[in-house]
């Protein structure tokens, strides 16, 4: 590894997080754990593994390229594709043994006929939109949508999903989503359509809504270690730390300019580092002058833009900081710690795009 920028994963940290995920859930609820875009940036096959020994029930993934790698890795759960897929690459699922997410007849006649063909069932989760606007049949229109999938000879009818897109700013609005599924589900149930699996409940869902829970809960970000909301009463340990080092030092006199723009001019002299890491490994631009990095005991501010590799610190007077030094970008060194959400507020943006982001030529260290 030349270049002085790594990733840690605590394993260790997912399990106690799990672990407090399975206790909200109860025994009698199953878990999708959400490790779509590489585990949210943590290591899709690594976080899997570790998964997996604690008995995970399905795993929930964002492309079939996810549910081929891990399936192509020895890895025998139920895997569900959360996204729909184009039709061409229907044959894909029976191949693999993979759940897709069915939102429209044309895929699901499809995937109905390649089945057949191949003389096998295929199990499918059909998603309803009650509120997010994004994939599958408005409610008010899929029963019918859900009758013609139940003529489907080829088609089982394994899971019955929604998404929540305010659980953490209106209530109101997602118990309302809630109770609109209870009902449609209960509906179906009274016509003979039973599916055995019913999920709508993310990581906000699975600790704020116990109601939301029905048999299946979908956690992404708290297995992590994130909080999607100040208001979720979780003990989120974050599972990852981005680490670099000082590669260069120099004394900047009052006056100087630091990185594109000279949007820092030092008021007085200075030391600054410069640290290996830029926006091209996943650390946003929009950092620039606004976040702080830990070295040895101590925060210190960034010192101008962050470029495509590089980033400066003002070190101001401290001169016990050499080239070669640790520097913490999102992690913890003794008691001080810098989380996603920091970053987060910083960037102006959410933390699953502070992780998710994070290159993947990053190295990852699993501390097991």
């Amino acid at each position: 590894m030349f270049r002085t920028l790594w990733i840690e994963v605590d394993l260790k940290k997912l399990k106690r997080n799990y672990q407090r995920i399975k206790s909200i859930a109860g025994k009698n609820t199953k878990i999708i754990a959400t490790v779509k875009q590489s585990a949210y940036g943590h290591g899709l096959i690594a976080v899997a593994e570790e998964l997996s020994k604690l008995g995970v029930d399905f795993f929930g993934v964002g492309s079939l390229e996810e549910a081929i790698s891990l399936r192509e890795s020895g890895f025998k759960e139920p895997i569900l594709v959360l996204s729909a897929v184009l039709n061409k690459f229907s044959d894909y699922f029976l191949r693999y043994n993979v759940i897709p997410t069915v939102v429209d007849l044309k895929f699901a006649k499809e995937l109905d006929r390649r089945a057949k063909k191949k003389g096998k069932k295929v199990a499918v989760h059909v998603k309803i939109d009650t509120g997010m606007g994004r994939l599958g049949p408005y409610y008010k229109e899929a029963h019918n949508f859900i009758r013609s999938l139940s003529e489907l000879k080829n088609i089982e009818l394994q899971g019955i999903f929604t998404h929540f897109p305010v659980a953490d700013t209106d209530c109101e609005f997602t118990t309302y989503q809630i109770d609109i599924f209870n009902r449609f589900i209960s509906k179906l149930k009274e016509e003979g359509i039973v599916f055995q699996y019913q999920h709508c409940a993310n990581s906000l869902g699975t600790v704020n809504y116990p109601h939301s829970h029905f048999n299946m809960v979908r956690p992404g970000l708290i297995l992590y270690g994130i909080k999607p909301a100040q208001n979720i009463d979780f003990s989120a340990e974050p599972i990852l730390a981005l680490k670099s080092k000082v590669i260069f030092i120099k004394k900047v006199k009052k006056g100087m300019g630091v990185s594109y723009g000279r949007t820092f001019i030092a008021s007085k002299p200075t030391r600054i580092a410069t640290v290996a890491v830029g926006y091209a490994d996943g650390y946003p631009w929009s950092l620039s002058g606004r976040a702080r990095v830990i070295i040895k005991d101590s925060f210190f501010n960034l010192a101008g833009r962050v470029c495509m590799d590089h980033i400066m610190v003002d070190l101001g007077k401290r001169d016990d900081i050499k080239v070669g030094d640790e520097v913490v970008l999102l992690g913890s060194k003794g008691k001080l710690k810098i989380t996603p959400q920091d970053l987060a507020e910083q960037a102006g943006t959410i933390p699953y795009e502070i992780v998710s982001r994070l290159s993947h030529k990053i190295p990852r260290l699993y501390k097991k």
